[in-house]
């Protein structure tokens, strides 16, 4: 990404309503599909400037990795300790023993996706979890996709087959950000019409009431994925597990 990303990440991960919803979610996922228990290592792939380390770390034992010397600088400014500056293939397997992996909103930058997850599956314990969060639908492409550097975005069917072929078995698929999938949908479609696609490039803050409302109705979806998947919604998100035949036997 660009590093003015970073920068605005830095300021706002923690209180945007986008990224403080998915914090709330993708722990309750963590909790309810992670295989993990209090004190078990939660490596997060792409960590970006920490928030969701930050978050977790009264839990678990967290471990960061991202390629962008700006992102591990700001995660560590956040207090987490151990982050790393490399690619994923490079991670110190035989220091720490993961038991789940996170790899939020990261496989749509790479170009070898699957190269991604199957290194994330070789790094998790043999009954450990990969957690992951890509944006859904190419026909939502838009300005905010170019900016951010993603490559694309997913369908249902093609997140499952990148993992599959990674050697992944998924547990949990689904859509999610469906409450709030209707308005930001004709959004994106109203704003292509009108030739004004870059009128909303990367989420500048709302304000105070706007940002509350928005989290409150995104975040409330946390109860309904413990349970069910949804069927629609504006990005996916993938619980995998090793596949049987990929899981080394001792």
């Amino acid at each position: 990404m660009d590093e003015s990303l970073y920068h605005l990440f830095y300021r706002q991960e923690e209180h945007h309503w986008w990224f403080a919803a998915r914090s709330e979610i993708v722990r309750g996922i963590i909790r309810h599909y992670g295989n993990v228990r209090s004190g078990d290592t939660v490596l997060d792939i792409g960590c970006g400037t920490g928030a969701m380390l930050k978050a977790l770390a009264g839990d678990y034992k967290v471990v960061g990795l991202d390629t962008s010397p700006l992102a591990v600088k700001y995660s560590l400014q956040r207090g987490c300790e151990d982050v790393f500056q490399m690619p994923v293939q490079d991670f110190p397997r035989g220091r720490f023993r993961v038991q789940a992996a996170l790899l939020l909103d990261v496989i749509e930058h790479i170009e070898d996706d699957v190269a991604v997850l199957k290194a994330a599956r070789e790094i998790i314990e043999p009954d450990g979890r990969v957690i992951i969060t890509v944006p859904a639908h190419m026909w939502m492409w838009s300005a905010h996709d170019v900016v951010n550097h993603h490559r694309r975005r997913y369908s249902k069917a093609g997140l499952k087959t990148a993992l599959v072929r990674a050697g992944l078995e998924p547990v949990k698929l689904t859509f999610y950000n469906t409450w709030l999938f209707p308005l930001l949908a004709a959004r994106k479609l109203l704003d292509r019409a009108r030739g004004n696609d870059s009128a909303h490039l990367t989420g500048q803050q709302p304000n105070r009431a706007v940002n509350t409302l928005l989290k409150t109705i995104f975040a409330s979806e946390k109860y309904i994925l413990q349970a069910v998947n949804l069927p629609v919604g504006v990005s996916l998100l993938a619980v995998a597990r090793p596949a049987v035949a990929h899981v080394n036997c001792v």
